[in-house]
């Protein structure tokens, strides 16, 4: 590429779609609600405070995930669209 990327066009939260944003904070929230659940019914010996607990931790890592498939997807198609615009630039010239 004969261009450098700066910074701020590689900074995946400031160029991400709001659909990965989302998938990020519910990923996070989750991730963390679900780990204070666990340590709490550690604490109160709960066995469905651990349930529920070990299943919204295990949607904030889902949440994770979808997200770094939809960045991966939105990645693709950037690169996609910047051969096209150098395959455009060797042809104009």
């Amino acid at each position: 590429m004969s261009q450098q990327l700066s910074n701020a066009q590689m900074d995946p939260w400031s160029t991400g779609t709001t659909a990965y944003r989302a998938a990020l904070i519910i990923g996070m929230a989750g991730s963390l609600i679900g780990i204070i659940l666990i340590v709490a019914s550690g604490m109160t010996d709960t066995p469905a405070l651990q349930t529920v607990g070990l299943v919204t931790l295990g949607i904030g890592m889902v949440s994770h995930l979808m997200g770094i498939g939809l960045r991966k997807r939105q990645a693709a198609h950037i690169i996609r669209a910047r051969g096209a615009e150098e395959d455009a630039e060797r042809n104009s010239a």
